[in-house]
């Protein structure tokens, strides 16, 4: 493992199973697992990102991250995010997000959104949207938002009960 007592860790280019230190910053680099207070990742792949507070991707992607700040995704993309805080993510796409404040997409995917606000900008399509707020921009696309689950699972449910019925009959 590459670690430092310094303020800040500057990788790259180097491909190293795990990384951590208080501020890491990966350049041109391919990483397991990072751990750190905050991570900056630049034309770069990590497998697992752990930070207690933000993670910023940049030309980068990641697997899992997992940070207790603000995620910022710029022409990047992962599989799954947790962010104690706000997330945006700019000309990317992601699987799966949560998020305890905001999402916020520009010209972005997402495949399930899970946070307290979700915004889809200009060419942003949002494919499941679960947040109390969901604010979809002229020029962005939700395919299923919380009104259109529940809808689909009420129908889903009568259907259900008329064939139970039917079949009881017989």
């Amino acid at each position: 493992m590459i670690e430092t007592e310094t303020a800040a860790v500057e990788v790259g280019p180097i491909a190293a199973s795990e990384v951590g230190g208080a501020e890491v910053h990966l350049r041109k680099s391919a990483v397991g697992i990072v751990r750190a207070e905050t991570v900056d990742v630049s034309q770069a792949g990590v497998g697992l990102v752990l930070a207690g507070g933000d993670v910023a991707l940049s030309q980068a992607g990641g697997r899992t991250m997992v940070a207790g700040g603000d995620v910022t995704v710029t022409r990047g993309g992962g599989g799954m995010l947790l962010a104690g805080g706000n997330a945006s993510i700019s000309r990317g796409g992601v699987g799966s997000m949560i998020a305890l404040g905001e999402v916020n997409l520009e010209r972005s995917g997402i495949g399930i959104a899970l946070a307290g606000e979700v915004e889809a900008g200009q060419g942003a399509i949002v494919g499941f949207a679960i947040a109390p707020r969901v604010e979809i921009d002229a020029g962005g696309r939700l395919i299923i938002g919380l009104r259109e689950a529940a809808v689909a699972g009420a129908i889903g449910g009568l259907v259900f009960g008329v064939l139970m019925r039917l079949l009881r009959r017989r």
